[in-house]
């Protein structure tokens, strides 16, 4: 019996080690947003020496909910450099979500083995939109619950400021994850409470984070990316593909099939829909029920997954200026369903018992297939640090993807690549996420780009000399079949040659004498 236990949890930190290996196995992990995130850090490095030549451009704000993740990496870059640091983040945050989901089951009474099902859902929507911040307190929202979970309505000094401290590294992590698991936390105290008095006597902890969050949401609310509409879209079985505009996927037909409810499955999974996508996920859920397992009696287990279901079908997808915000939520559905199990009260049969080896199996072909696609990302990215090699340190470049995607990802990994020049050669990369407003890092109100990201990054072919200040760029960087260097450049006042090119990328330059 021992025997077979500490197998069984020597696989699981090994498959916990292998999980990572997506994350390293490419030069650039296929994640998009991760070197905007990247360049932000290497900004605030360089922001430090007076000699860089952006100082007057930004400014710093080291009051943002993405400071924790941020520091890890920031703390990590002077010795690893800033690739390695990104990466080891992120692997870290990867290989203990696994583990956290385990305390978490074990500590209500469900059983901690399913939790190798969650191996697949590490490389999901929220992976591969490279939300390094969401990533980094999924994990530590997960902990924040199983010891509220292991108090059983009670509390005592030791965990209360153990709970206090969490709160607040998750609002240091990601607001939205502080939200989420808060707002369970305070549902599963009134279902025990009852009663105000004894619910405020449990629930006063997430009282603790307010006044920061008040005090951001006000330095915020005057940034015009806080003014952004909300968007409701609640087309639950849509044919469109809502990670690109309707029109890009009016002319794709692989770009189907992504609403709320059909959409589910690829997002959790971090694959193109078909029917081998929708068996696959399917299977997840199914596989404990197979073996015997039951939905549980206890009505306060099922709080989190009725409330990720709300999230899911309810939420926006746009709010306070954040984009994809109930699809980011989607890996945590599988997580909560699994917390709701019951250990079957008969006897297992001997083909139960075979049916429940597959959970291990299908956690360790999942990895070989998601390191098999991170290869083939690299593949897909050839010809950029060769790009990047032709780039002289300490200029400003203009990114121009026209072909943003890869062969695997159900995300544009390549609409912000470019930035990882700002993050390796300690120069600026438009668009930025220094125009937003939860960054530590942004432009000057004087100092603001006509460049803007969640705009320019889709619509390329809309570049304009005079509107968009082509002449403070000193490198142009495309991703596209073809040359379009005459057709961008044609008002150009300035003289722009053609550096380099290999594969789908070209580099262009401004003449120096401009």
């Amino acid at each position: 019996m021992w025997g077979k236990q500490y197998a069984e949890k020597f696989l699981f930190l090994l498959a916990c080690v292998l999980g990572v290996l997506p994350v390293w196995l490419p030069y650039f992990p296929p994640m998009v947003d991760l070197p905007q995130h990247a360049a932000q850090i290497s900004l605030f490095l360089n922001l430090r020496d007076a000699s860089f030549p952006f100082v007057s451009l930004f400014d710093v704000h080291l009051f943002t909910p993405y400071l924790f993740g941020y520091s890890l990496i920031a703390v990590f870059t002077p010795l690893l450099g800033i690739v390695a640091a990104s990466k080891l983040v992120v692997s870290a945050a990867l290989a203990v979500f696994p583990w956290s989901t385990r305390f978490f089951m074990r500590a209500a009474g469900a059983d901690p083995y399913w939790a190798w099902l969650v191996f697949p859902v590490l490389y999901g929507f929220s992976y591969q939109w490279g939300f390094i911040n969401f990533i980094v307190a999924a994990p530590l929202g997960l902990l924040f619950l199983g010891l509220i979970w292991r108090q059983q309505g009670q509390a005592n000094s030791h965990s209360t400021w153990l709970m206090i401290f969490l709160l607040y590294l998750l609002f240091f992590s990601h607001v939205l994850i502080l939200a989420l698991f808060g707002g369970i936390a305070a549902i599963y105290w009134w279902w025990y409470s009852q009663r105000l008095k004894e619910f405020l006597r449990l629930a006063w902890p997430l009282l603790t984070p307010l006044p920061l969050l008040i005090a951001w949401l006000v330095v915020q609310h005057d940034h015009p990316m806080s003014k952004l509409p909300i968007e409701w879209d609640l087309a639950w079985f849509s044919v469109f593909d809502s990670y690109y505009s309707y029109l890009a996927a009016w002319h794709n037909p692989e770009h189907t099939g992504w609403g709320r409810i059909n959409g589910f499955i690829p997002r959790l999974l971090g694959i193109r829909p078909d029917i081998t996508t929708t068996f696959l996920g399917l299977t997840l859920f199914a596989l404990p029920l197979s073996v015997g397992y039951r939905i549980t009696t206890s009505r306060v287990r099922l709080i989190p997954f009725g409330v990720i279901v709300i999230v899911v079908l309810l939420a926006p997808s746009i709010f306070f200026g954040v984009a994809y915000l109930f699809q980011r939520f989607t890996f945590l559905a599988l997580p909560f369903y699994l917390f709701m199990l019951d250990v079957p009260r008969v006897s297992i049969r001997q083909y139960q018992r075979w049916l429940g080896y597959a959970a291990p199996i299908i956690a360790f072909a999942w990895i070989g297939f998601m390191s098999y696609n991170a290869v083939q990302f690299n593949k897909d990215a050839a010809g950029f640090e060769t790009i990047l090699a032709k780039m002289a340190p300490g200029k400003r470049a203009l990114a121009m993807i026209f072909e943003r995607d890869d062969s695997h990802s159900i995300a544009p990994t390549f609409v912000h690549f470019t930035a990882w020049y700002s993050a390796l050669k300690n120069g600026v990369t438009d668009p930025s996420f220094a125009v937003t407003q939860v960054q530590p890092v942004t432009y000057r109100p004087d100092q603001l780009p006509t460049v803007r990201i969640q705009g320019f990054e889709w619509f390329p072919q809309k570049f304009d000399w005079q509107y968009h200040a082509g002449r403070q760029y000193d490198y142009f960087v495309a991703r596209a079949p073809i040359d379009h260097g005459a057709y961008l450049f044609r008002e150009a006042t300035c003289s722009i040659e053609l550096l380099a090119h290999e594969g789908h990328w070209w580099l262009y330059q401004r003449s120096a004498a401009c």
